[in-house]
């Protein structure tokens, strides 16, 4: 029955390539608890079951020292439709092994019996097998997982008093239990959709401890869409259960430092560049936080990489599309991929905790909308307002204009400012709040929250101060800037008392005392609406917060049909005598010589500034080249001691892993006033968003080239094409294409069939149209227009 030695003349090339790498890399011994080929006979009840059959003949059999079949793995791939039910069908039912595998020249796919939802039939593609010790680690975990354990939820994190608001926050721990429920099920895909202020992140840690307590995970990936929600995780989050389980943000720079750690936090950024070289069963569960922004359909492939459970966090409800579903914005179309992904296309989330809910139960601030249209956004919306030149934004020089414009109110601060406007929302803010109370006002552009925190800070300053900072712009790419200016921020009695932003504090923001959230820009998108709303609607009985009122200055809330909700309670004045209410006066006209002011682009410059003892100096705004020579100049030319360490370890060790410590120099010498930059500003100059600053370190050097766009794409191709159940054949055929595709995706956005076979080259390598089409059964257009649009979507994130 058994096998014990390999026949290479008989071995296909397939077989010696799984073997060679089951016994080299993960600990499986031929003969022992690898069997080749084995035979293995039918009982009479099988025979009569499948007829025709006396025994079967797998190719590689994995068992444990029982003899216990553990995992099947068959090579005849060719067909997958036919192959796969027959693997899982036949050789399951007869060796019942808890893993399977089909393998081919090109792929492995893998099937887990343990598995069950609605993806339970499907087979995955996977970059690697299993070891002797992770299927012991799996079938135990199994065994925990199919027993009456008594989960213990740790109410200090989540479900317990809360005495911010004088009672249990029990839907915490109900939606514990629905995942922990889910979990046990089986099931591979939940989602959580649970309003902004109620505690998503709190859930998840103490999710995670349970897991992690009883044995049902050993390592868990927490995703994030930005750097600050992982620095924000890891320190205000997943603290909450160390140093019992250890935590880290991981980077592509500092991954193999990290890897034995229970939790890894990443940002999705970083997660599309390295997951191709994470094995695919290395985490038991994965949780994406703020999935609404993390994930859409082109980073599927990213998510599918892993074989283990996934649950998505959002504060967005699927209802948040525009009512005109012909028109819907992308950001609401990422809330149905979200759903989607997610397992819950059609049907409810796991745990499913509204706004509406939230106000009415006492656990979030009810709030009020006043609407305050100045004259020259109801001259916008009812007519247009014409003009016939505007001014520079640097010398305020006219600009005359070949003709007369009519701008409406949708283009109003998109593509122009207007000063008299900011001046009258600044003074309208100063009329109707209290000197120091909290306020998120939301704007269009970087320029037009400038020209906001520049209007605000002219009408709050009482005394004459060259910078009185009352507001403040959180708009920068610059990290070490937006951490600090959120950190002062959120100190209820420190100012700055009103940030201004564009799009950086309409989500993972956790400040309780913002008593105004105020919209001085339109947006189409509901679910973009709900999540700058939400960051008003936390409760905080230390300072006197117990509702939040919304300001809307361009009829936002009437477009999205909300007139506020619950009963508003009054709140505990912040600071006594101080400031004075009053100022404004009307808008009388609309003329002027500052009137309309070009919304110039930031998106090539490169803001440079020193934070520091609770100030901010910038010190200038320069082009990205410029800012790029800098960057290179020191890292070449430093006579910085850590730095010129680090370069001789490069040269000595080909290769070199870094320390964190040497990570952290390299962060804080690019910190230093040589440069004056941070990690987030190098990404946008070099257009790497996923990038460390241990990246474009070696880059300068020449150690290791930062990937080009091309490249990025060339790679991504690959892991789609394994993370899809394609056939061998047309794996190759794909692969033929690589070039074209990725070429004209990265040079033009699009690409189609007419583009691949109107290229006489191309039709030769791969062959005419037709012959290519049947291969694909007749859906060659539509594989095409998939790939078109996951790529394309993916350049333009």
């Amino acid at each position: 029955m058994v096998t014990a030695t390999i026949n290479e003349n008989e071995a296909t090339a397939t077989d010696l390539r799984v073997i060679k790498e089951l016994t080299d890399n993960h600990g499986w011994k031929v003969g022992d608890t690898l069997l080749y080929q084995p035979q293995y006979s039918l009982t009479p009840e099988q025979q009569e079951r499948f007829q025709g059959r006396k025994s079967i003949k797998p190719d590689i059999v994995l068992q444990d020292m029982h003899c216990t079949p553990l995992i099947v793995i068959e090579n005849k791939l060719k067909d997958p439709k036919k192959a796969l039910p027959q693997l899982r069908l036949l050789y399951s039912q007869i060796l019942r092994p808890r893993f399977l595998y089909a393998c081919s020249k090109e792929r492995n796919l893998f099937y887990d019996m343990a598995w069950r939802g609605l993806d339970a039939g499907e087979f995955r593609t996977v970059n690697s097998f299993l070891s002797v010790e992770e299927v012991k680690i799996k079938i135990e975990q199994e065994k925990k997982r199919k027993q009456e354990l008594n989960i213990v939820i740790d109410t200090t994190i989540a479900g317990g008093f809360d005495p911010n608001i004088g009672k249990e926050r029990y839907y915490q721990t109900d939606c514990i239990k629905a995942l922990l429920a889910a979990i046990k099920n089986g099931q591979q895909k939940m989602l959580v959709h649970m309003a902004t202020g109620l505690g998503k992140t709190r859930v998840a840690v103490a999710l995670c401890k349970a897991l992690l307590e009883h044995g049902l995970a050993r390592r868990i990936l927490f995703v994030v869409d930005r750097r600050l929600l992982a620095e924000q995780a890891r320190d205000d989050g997943f603290s909450l259960i160390s140093p019992t389980y250890n935590a880290a943000w991981v980077t592509t720079s500092n991954y193999k430092t990290h890897k034995n750690k229970d939790i890894h936090i990443v940002v999705i950024d970083t997660l599309e560049i390295i997951h191709q070289g994470i094995p695919g069963n290395f985490y038991d569960l994965l949780i994406v936080d703020e999935c609404h922004r993390s994930i859409n359909l082109n980073r599927r492939i990213i998510f599918d990489h892993f074989l283990c459970p996934r649950i998505g966090l959002t504060a967005t409800p699927r209802f948040a599309v525009a009512k005109d579903r012909t028109k819907v914005p992308d950001d609401d179309l990422a809330i149905l991929d979200t759903y989607r992904l997610f397992g819950c296309e059609s049907g409810e989330p796991t745990y499913h905790y509204n706004i509406d809910r939230g106000i009415d139960e006492g656990f979030l601030a009810p709030y009020k909308v006043e609407e305050i249209k100045t004259h020259l956004t109801k001259m916008a919306e009812e007519e247009g307002i014409e003009f016939d030149y505007v001014l520079d934004p640097d010398e305020r020089k006219k600009i005359e204009l070949d003709t007369a414009k009519k701008l409406k109110l949708e283009q109003l601060n998109r593509k122009y400012l207007t000063e008299k406007t900011a001046k009258r929302i600044a003074e309208e803010i100063r009329n109707r709040t209290e000197y120091g109370e909290k306020i998120i006002l939301f704007g269009v552009s970087q320029p037009h929250c400038l020209m906001l925190a520049k209007a605000l800070n002219e009408v709050f300053d009482d005394n004459g101060s060259s910078n009185p900072r009352y507001a403040e712009s959180i708009i920068s790419e610059n990290q070490e800037l937006n951490r600090a200016l959120k950190g002062w921020f959120k100190k209820p009695y420190q100012k700055p008392y009103i940030a201004v932003s564009v799009d950086i504090m309409s989500t993972g923001v956790d400040i309780p005392c913002v008593r105004y959230i105020a919209f001085s820009a339109l947006t189409k998108s509901v679910g973009k609406y709900i999540q700058m709303l939400g960051q008003g609607t936390r409760l905080d009985s230390k300072t006197g917060k117990f509702s939040f009122q919304v300001f809307d200055f361009v009829g936002l809330c009437k477009r999205m049909e909300d007139n506020g909700k619950g009963s508003p309670k009054e709140n505990k004045k912040v600071v006594k005598g101080r400031g004075v209410k009053g100022g404004g006066g009307g808008e009388t006209g609309v003329k002027g010589d500052w009137f309309i002011v070009d919304n110039p682009d930031p998106s090539n410059l490169i803001q440079r500034v020193c934070v520091h003892e609770g100030a901010v100096e910038i010190i200038d705004n320069i082009p990205i080249e410029e800012a790029k020579k800098i960057f290179e100049e020191q890292v070449k030319g430093t006579d910085n001691p850590d730095i010129i360490a680090i370069k001789k370890k490069l040269i000595e060790k080909e290769d070199y892993e870094p320390s964190q410590k040497d990570i952290d120099n390299v962060i804080d010498f690019i910190r230093k006033p040589q440069i004056y930059m941070d990690e987030g500003q190098l990404q946008k100059i070099y257009d790497y968003p996923g990038g460390t600053a241990w990246d474009f370190f070696l880059h300068v050097l020449g150690v290791k080239s930062v990937p080009t766009p091309l490249e990025r794409i060339k790679k991504g191709y690959e892991s789609y094409i394994a993370s899809s159940v394609y056939n061998d054949e047309q794996v190759r055929v794909l692969r033929k294409i690589k070039d074209i595709f990725a070429s004209n995706i990265n040079s033009y956005g699009k690409i189609d069939t007419t583009t691949i076979f109107g290229n006489p080259v191309y039709e030769g390598i791969i062959g005419n149209f037709d012959s290519v089409n049947a291969l694909f059964e007749d859906k060659l257009n539509e594989v095409i227009e998939e790939m078109a649009q996951t790529f394309c979507m993916r350049k333009a994130a």
